[in-house]
């Protein structure tokens, strides 16, 4: 467990047990005990999703659930108090405003004003011979092409080839926003009972519809179906109260998911960001199998208090946003080393096809962004130290 600080209030809490019977907390405390299970699961997930985008091992059975982990885990962290009066959605909105729309137009925008810099030292390649190992070649931008460039990031338009991996944070900016309107008007119209079960369907038929005629939809949204199924599969799970579950039975839920997962890699795929899933039942069925195997797991003991991995899950967001940048440094080293050319600096994301390459890959794409919030961390401690 972990200590939040939440300064000195009397705190009056509905508490639910294990058993699912409702207990009163009433105290006055500095700080109360946090859940690091989800933590973990995080810190599972993003090094998956790491390893996923290094060209891995097992690629596709990752892919399964690798993101779709991450809307279920907002899902389950709801909290409907949110949206119980219009100030707390205003709150609720400003929070998703900082912690969503301001990182994706602070990284997208530092790469597109980067961007001719990329070019200069290699990072990015302008030569139209090198599609074969670059997804995008890049050309030089004036300064009214990088103004609009980084306008658009305002919008949650336009992006950047290193800030790929922030479609997430568009994403669920929009399947939260949305979620929240809908869950406060069908409460004030009283129809709350039939918004979720709606939303699945309608959800279900529009990622089928995406996935099957391979749309392509404005602001990446033709990935917010299967998006918005795996937050309410998130909802759904806390409502049901079935964790409790998992973590006695971890053992034989770990193995029994983990097996399943691995017959159905054979049966169908999921690339999230593109919208592409073999079909929403197949979808929905491996999410939710990848979170009970990745919750059972961090339910172990000594990975439940794993401080590397819940540290790792509570620096999400950088790893995120600056991996794929970060794995530049082993491209430059491994072309270095092997007197490779140069040239082929500007490979994206990563160069295939050499052996165990993957692992620093991976290693450097989860440490090299922790590296900020690991130096914040010391400076803290040594500011409240001093303090004393």
């Amino acid at each position: 467990m972990q200590y939040v600080n939440i300064k000195n209030k009397s705190i009056n809490l509905k508490h639910k047990n294990r058993y699912g019977q409702i207990q009163n907390i009433s105290f006055s405390a500095r700080y109360v005990k946090r859940d690091t299970y989800i933590d973990t699961v995080k810190g599972i997930g993003i090094i998956f999703m790491v390893w996923g985008h290094a060209y891995g091992p097992f690629k596709h059975w990752i892919y399964l659930f690798h993101m779709a982990i991450f809307f279920i885990a907002s899902g389950i962290l709801w909290d409907n108090k949110n949206i119980s009066n219009i100030k707390k959605c205003k709150e609720f909105f400003i929070r998703k405003i900082t912690t969503l729309w301001l990182p994706f137009v602070l990284c997208n925008g530092f790469f597109n004003v980067m961007h001719n810099t990329f070019l200069k030292t290699g990072i990015y390649s302008d030569n139209p011979n090198f599609t074969r190992l670059v997804r995008d070649v890049q050309e030089y931008r004036n300064v009214q092409e990088t103004f609009i460039a980084v306008f658009k990031n305002f919008f949650f338009a336009g992006g950047s080839q290193l800030g790929g991996a922030t479609w997430f944070l568009r994403t669920l900016f929009c399947v939260s926003i949305i979620y929240m309107c809908l869950i406060y008007f069908s409460d004030k119209f009283n129809i709350k009972k039939y918004t979720i079960p709606l939303s699945i369907v309608i959800c279900m038929a529009g990622a089928e519809i995406v996935s099957r005629y391979k749309l392509v939809f404005p602001l990446g949204m033709h990935c917010f179906f299967a998006a918005y199924l795996a937050f309410l599969s998130g909802v759904i799970i806390h409502k049901i109260n079935i964790m409790d579950k998992i973590y006695r039975n971890k053992y034989k839920v770990s193995i029994v998911t983990f097996l399943l997962l691995c017959v159905l890699n054979n049966f169908g795929s999921v690339n999230m960001s593109s919208g592409k899933i073999t079909n929403p039942l197949f979808f929905l069925t491996v999410s939710i199998l990848g979170w009970f195997m990745l919750y059972s797991i961090a339910s172990y003991p000594y990975i439940k208090e794993n401080r590397l991995l819940v540290f790792i899950g509570q620096h999400t967001l950088g790893i995120m946003l600056f991996h794929l940048l970060a794995f530049k440094i082993v491209t430059f080293v491994y072309l270095f080393l092997s007197n490779e050319k140069m040239l082929l600096l500007a490979t994206f994301p990563v160069i295939k096809n050499v052996q165990f390459l993957w692992l620093p890959y991976t290693v450097i794409g989860i440490a090299v962004p922790l590296i900020p919030g690991i130096l914040f961390n010391i400076c803290k401690k040594l500011y409240i130290k001093g303090g004393k």
